[in-house]
């Protein structure tokens, strides 16, 4: 009989760009092989990049539900995960004489490419080839794995190869990072929400702003804007985020025994959601008291930047509860696992309401 992935892995993650990897149940042993096949590669592959006189890469570690596979090895062996995310850091070359962005993915066009014809030619083992191939472009490489099962058969695994760059790889693991044993779109919602009701983004790319000349424009404009990093540290992003504005406003106010210096920031290796709702809380009275509200911030008050923080996170999980994927949902198995989504999001929206009020 063959173990296929639950629905509510099948729902929130990955992993099923090919048939082939169907019938594997991916456990702490399983994601500890890909691990090793991921070291030969970086092993390999830097060594042909030396040849080449190009940057190497940076094969990071399992990010997402994988994050701790060695405890779950140690302490829930027979724990399952839907896919497995593996971070690897890029160079960025300079090829585009453009934007950042452009050098971006240029570059991750040319490593990725060079990857697949040197998997090819290298037949390096634990790598399916030819289901590597027909799952993954120059922009995306999803590796099918060989990995040996617990029960001594041949199963395949996809590893999505999840890009960062070397100048914020640091911020990129951290940010991919969710709270323990609870799904990731908890998290990351609370993120993305404070970052959207400010016009920023708060992603794998660190904090940023986008500009039209010296104007500061929401971060959905995507023409006539250039972006700016505002920061890429876990521990004092909050703090950052605050002194922008407050450099954006030239007010007047000193921007000294602020609130915000209260916060001791989030721990890169286990964050809480909690340590985020404080961090919220005191950038909106560090806001107050540097008197941003009406100004460069469009809200009028502290009070009414955590309602929106509020309402943009509940809207974010409410449409994960009311997903259509749930119609799905048919056997006694899926009715459970959509149960267990939906909890997670109610659980968590009065959470926040709790905290950030």
């Amino acid at each position: 009989m063959r173990n296929l992935l639950t629905y509510e892995q099948f729902l929130f993650e990955g992993g099923w760009a090919t048939t082939k990897t169907q019938g594997t149940t991916i456990t702490p042993d399983v994601i500890k092989s890909v691990v090793d096949i991921m070291n030969r590669i970086s092993e390999g592959f830097n060594s042909h990049l030396k040849e080449l006189e190009l940057p190497s890469l940076d094969f990071l570690k399992p990010i997402g539900s994988g994050t701790w596979w060695e405890e779950d090895l140690k302490n829930q062996p027979n724990k399952t995960y839907g896919d497995v995310d593996y971070m690897v850091a890029y160079p960025t070359l300079k090829l585009t004489a453009k934007k950042e962005r452009e050098d971006e993915i240029a570059t991750i066009k040319l490593y990725n490419t060079e990857l697949l014809m040197w998997l090819e030619a290298d037949k390096i083992t634990g790598v399916d080839i030819k289901e590597t191939k027909a799952v993954s472009s120059d922009s995306s490489l999803k590796l099918v794995a060989e990995v040996t099962m617990p029960n001594g058969k041949l199963g395949y695994v996809q590893v999505d190869m999840v890009v960062t760059h070397k100048e914020y790889q640091e911020w990129a693991v951290f940010r991919m990072t969710p709270i323990q044993n609870v799904k990731g779109f908890v998290l990351g919602n609370l993120y993305s929400s404070f970052g959207e009701v400010l016009d920023l983004s708060i992603q794998a790319r660190g904090v940023r702003a986008k500009f039209e000349g010296e104007v500061m424009k929401p971060y959905s404009k995507r023409s006539g804007v250039e972006e700016r990093m505002i920061s890429s540290d876990a521990q004092t992003f909050m703090k950052d985020i605050c002194q922008f504005f407050w450099q954006q406003s030239g007010t007047e106010w000193p921007f000294k025994d602020t609130p915000i210096e209260k916060w001791k920031g989030m721990d890169p290796k286990s964050p809480r959601f909690e340590d985020l709702c404080e961090g919220i809380k005191l950038a909106a009275q560090t806001l107050r008291v540097l008197d941003e509200f009406g100004t460069t911030i469009k809200y009028k008050s502290e009070i009414d930047l955590l309602k929106a923080v509020i309402d943009k996170y509940t809207e974010k999980m409410m449409a994960t509860y009311n997903s259509s994927k749930f119609e799905k949902a048919q056997s006694p198995a899926a009715i459970a696992a959509m149960e267990k989504i939906r909890s997670y999001c109610i659980e968590y929206i009065d959470l926040a309401k709790k905290l950030l009020r």
